[in-house]
């Protein structure tokens, strides 16, 4: 029971200590000039000038802020787009309490078909609250009538600021062992399909969907049976005081491994007003269903051995080591419901997080093995139950290389339960939607 409370205190200490690393990054804020839609806007030329409209706002104001807007004459992909192609005047907007901090700009795109497709840039400037000057660029890009532009053929430009929404991604890498030393298990990672802001600027609704695979790391558990085996020596009937035999205390050590398949719908509600680069939070609604496959292996110690020909009362004679089972497998297929608060980070050029915390139910089944009354065999339970639970998941993706190494993972357990489940994995990052296209 000893070895039982030590292994409890040892996994308390790598769930703080995970939970740590995963909280490191979240730690960063910003107060930062925000684009509804984007810091991008691409334009289908018409027939006709059109005037477009750029608006923004300021997150978590504290004071009013005075924007100086310009078209960046020191960026040479200006030079692509003559006076003649745009009319925008170079200015400036308070943004304040009177106006809920947030501002608006227009510039006409003139009706004419020229074909360059290099964006041109506007700078936005401002002064934070600490002083210090911040400088934010919003891209341009103007395709001619016929050019549909990056593959996207007739998109509107509606059709366009989805497509810039999507996110097709994959994570893959080895999984964590914590308790053997952070070894690497066997492959494990995560598809997702992003679309939290897939109806639009103006609206606040979206959601992801996903798969995970998880192989849980590998817990050694305390001895799980204490027992002793006879072994009858001498041929014939056993007679009580004449007849030998051996008698062998066995303890059986337990290893559990899982290999877990999450399969799960988050419809979304953004809750900050305009859509951001940087930082987007969102409520949601987890729908998951969670298949477990978990595999029980058994190692048995000796602890003692002696021949005896003392008088038993109606023993039970075993040859071997008894009910010993190797490679005991089973699976499970649970339902989570929850309610989350998904975070989004992407400090461009140094790494993105995600960030979710959930609180749920729990409709869930779990198999247990116990040794039968002679001990000759272990005895399958199902137990079925409908409990509160809690899930943590994140990924850290670092930008500073072309692989996008990631770690990510999950901490989930039942309230009032002491031991959660540890999930993690280590690799990189694949933008799928990249490759078909899509800017994410």
């Amino acid at each position: 029971m000893k070895y039982q409370t030590n292994l409890r205190i040892k996994c308390c200490d790598h769930t703080f200590l995970f939970a740590l690393i995963l909280l490191l990054p979240f730690s960063l804020s910003a107060q930062e000039l925000q684009f509804q839609g984007g810091g991008t806007k691409e334009i289908k030329r018409q027939s006709e000038d059109k005037t477009y409209s750029i608006e923004f706002g300021i997150e978590k104001p504290t004071q009013p802020y005075k924007i100086e807007y310009k078209i960046n004459a020191e960026d040479k992909r200006n030079e692509a787009y003559p006076k003649r192609d745009y009319v925008f005047d170079n200015n400036s907007i308070t943004l304040n309490e009177g106006n809920g901090y947030k501002g608006k700009v227009d510039i006409l795109i003139k009706g004419n078909n020229y074909k360059e497709r290099l964006p041109f840039v506007i700078t936005f400037s401002y002064t934070d609250d600490k002083k210090k000057e911040q400088k934010k660029d919003y891209y341009v890009i103007i395709n001619a009538k016929d050019d549909g532009g990056a593959g996207e053929g007739n998109l509107t430009e509606k059709e366009t600021g989805i497509l810039d929404h999507v996110g097709i991604e994959l994570f893959t890498g080895g999984t964590l062992d914590f308790f053997n030393n952070l070894k690497f298990q066997n492959i494990g990672g995560e598809f997702i399909i992003n679309a939290n802001d897939i109806a639009g600027p103006e609206s606040r609704l979206g959601g992801f969907i996903g798969i995970s695979n998880f192989q849980n790391f590998t817990r050694d558990s305390s001895n799980i049976n204490g027992r002793t085996q006879l072994v009858l020596l001498d041929t014939g009937a056993y007679v009580p005081g004449k007849s030998r035999y051996k008698s062998t205390r066995y303890i059986d050590y337990l290893k559990v491994s899982s290999n877990q398949w999450s399969y799960y719908v988050n419809p979304t509600y953004r809750l900050n007003d305009i859509r951001s680069n940087f930082f987007n939070i969102y409520l949601s609604l987890r729908l998951e269903a969670l298949v477990v496959s978990t595999t029980r292996s058994y190692t048995t110690d000796t602890l003692f051995t002696d021949t005896s020909t003392r008088a038993l009362q109606n023993p039970v004679f075993q040859s071997g080591k008894g009910y010993l089972i190797q490679n005991l497998s089973d699976i499970q297929t649970s339902g989570y419901f929850s309610v989350g608060i998904p975070m989004f980070l992407n400090a461009k050029g140094k790494f993105k997080l995600y960030f979710d915390p959930n609180l749920g139910i729990a409709r869930y089944n779990i198999s247990t093995y116990h040794p039968n009354s002679d001990q000759s065999r272990l005895e399958k339970f199902i137990v079925s139950d409908v409990r509160p639970f809690y899930l943590v998941r994140m990924r850290v993706s670092e930008q500073f290389s072309g692989l996008q190494v990631t770690i990510g993972g999950e901490i989930r357990g039942f309230l009032k339960d002491y031991a959660p489940t540890i999930n993690a994995y280590l690799g990189i990052r694949a933008n799928i939607a990249g490759l078909l296209g899509a800017k994410k």
